[in-house]
């Protein structure tokens, strides 16, 4: 993925560990997940928001950036995980404030939730100026909140 800093405001980041063989590289603005069997965080795929963590503010290893052969020098990455970002919108979606979004394409762009269960739900669409929906392509500012209730969140 591109290297897009999403990040509006936030709290403190919390860092995380990347896969230290460079097979799983993480990029600036990217949704990432916490894989509990390697202790190390990936990109966001479809029907994995149960392990969110937030949102990539750094680059991570890549298998050709080595420096003169030597190990793989980035181990670590900030990520910050609650917020409002800006994230790719999914062309035909039609959102307005307070929408709930998924994970869609890619790890940056997000979906309007239809048919995913509650639990894939990664933030809500954050447009408290906009009378009118949100539609086309383009980009919509998200507030994320990982493992977010599904009810009851006040925006």
């Amino acid at each position: 993925m591109a290297n897009v800093y999403r990040y509006l405001k936030s709290g403190n980041p919390e860092a995380y560990r990347l896969d230290p063989t460079g097979t799983n590289p993480v990029s600036l603005g990217d949704m990432v997940m916490y894989d509990t069997a390697n202790f190390y965080i990936l990109r966001l795929t479809a029907g994995n928001a149960a392990a969110f963590v937030g949102v990539a503010e750094g680059v991570g290893p890549t298998p050709a950036s080595n420096i003169d052969n030597a190990p793989n020098l980035v181990e670590s990455v900030t990520v910050r995980a609650h917020g409002i970002f800006t994230f790719n919108k999914t062309t035909g979606d039609s959102l307005v404030h307070g929408d709930p979004l998924v994970i869609g394409a890619d790890c940056q762009t997000v979906l309007k939730q239809t048919a995913e269960p509650d639990t894939e739900i990664i933030g809500y669409a954050w447009l408290p100026m906009q009378s009118a929906a949100l539609t086309g392509a383009g980009t919509v500012d998200v507030v994320l909140h990982p493992n977010a209730p599904a009810t009851g969140v006040v925006i």
